[in-house]
């Protein structure tokens, strides 16, 4: 019995010493599943038009539109900064963006595009700074905003292309 006693003491001592030493290491990977990447956004359908040549020298003199065209090409890299500005700064380049129209291109048409745009780009910040926005969401800002902003480069192409026709009217009888 003495025996008994002392093996089970030694047992209890034993285990009461033993600590469990073993720690696991969980790494836990963080999959955003509403980031957008640049894969995502090569991967969007829409027509873009480019700057014609006849329309690049009033372009290039309208500092509103390339700060736009600047922020449009960041977006195609993934990078949504100008979107994640201060809000006086982003209100106040789209207000430029409407009351600066060069004299050349300053036609209803173009008014009306700008008009489109400037509601895009708003949505896109919205829909970009929300946090319960969904990938499908912000996808469709992105398409809806690159949309509306190659119209507004065919419009202003399309007001070049249609002053450059001479049209010849005939005489009045």
């Amino acid at each position: 019995m003495k025996h008994i006693i002392i093996l089970a003491f030694l047992i209890i001592l034993s285990s009461c010493n033993n600590k469990s030493n073993s720690s696991i290491e969980t790494s836990v990977e963080v999959n955003d599943s509403t980031k957008i990447t640049k894969e995502d956004i090569s991967k969007i359908n829409f027509i873009e038009y480019g700057i014609d040549n006849k329309a690049r020298v009033t372009l290039d003199s309208w500092e509103a539109y390339n700060i736009v065209y600047r922020a449009i090409e960041e977006v195609k890299q993934g990078d949504f900064k100008f979107f994640r500005t201060d809000d006086q700064v982003f209100i106040t380049i789209l207000n430029d963006l409407e009351t600066t129209i060069p004299e050349a291109i300053n036609s209803e048409s173009i008014n009306a595009r700008i008009l489109i745009l400037r509601t895009k780009l708003l949505k896109f910040r919205e829909i970009i700074n929300l946090n319960t926005s969904s990938k499908k969401e912000k996808l469709i800002g992105v398409k809806e905003l690159f949309q509306s902003f190659s119209y507004v480069t065919l419009q202003i192409n399309k007001k070049f292309e249609k002053e450059a026709q001479n049209i010849i009217k005939p005489d009045s009888l």
